[in-house]
């Protein structure tokens, strides 16, 4: 497996639609359900980075992030199903974390759905703490109870 940051939108609108196609019969889907290659190549032009994990040269997982002032912002973990629990997303994420320090940011969050229990688990296992809890308006309009996670990269 290796990590690239050249990511193109085309390919990673598949991995991220097939990583949260899951979410499409839930009561509140997931917006990245909506998401286009335009949408992302917009987030690209104005900053946003795409990182991806390659296994054999096939794209199994994405993840959108913003250098903020003073940290890191990371959206959309996308790992395709058939990748997961591999440990592909903690790969991306430390991928994230390091990139982060190189860039003289020592804070990292993201935002999680609160009843995303496995996500929560894998974020805390990664050293995230809660930080607050609010309620998001996503692009469907659909309140969603969400948490903000963060973790210290200083050591």
């Amino acid at each position: 497996m290796k990590i690239q940051t050249d990511i193109k939108a085309s390919d990673a609108i598949t991995v991220i639609h097939q990583a949260f196609k899951r979410y499409e019969t839930d009561p509140q889907p997931s917006s990245a359900l909506n998401e286009t290659e335009q949408t992302i190549q917009n987030e690209m032009n104005r900053g946003k980075k795409l990182f991806g994990v390659y296994d054999n040269e096939v794209l199994i997982a994405v993840v959108k992030c913003v250098l903020k002032e003073e940290y890191i912002y990371f959206s959309r973990l996308s790992v395709l199903p058939e990748n997961q629990g591999k440990g592909v997303a903690t790969k991306l994420i430390n991928f994230v974390e390091d990139y982060s320090l190189e860039n003289n940011r020592f804070v990292s969050t993201c935002k999680v759905r609160k009843s995303e229990e496995g996500n929560i688990a894998l974020y805390s296992k990664l050293g995230y703490e809660i930080v607050n809890e609010e309620i998001i308006v996503n692009a469907n309009g659909d309140e969603i109870p969400t948490l903000n996670m963060s973790k210290n990269l200083k050591s």
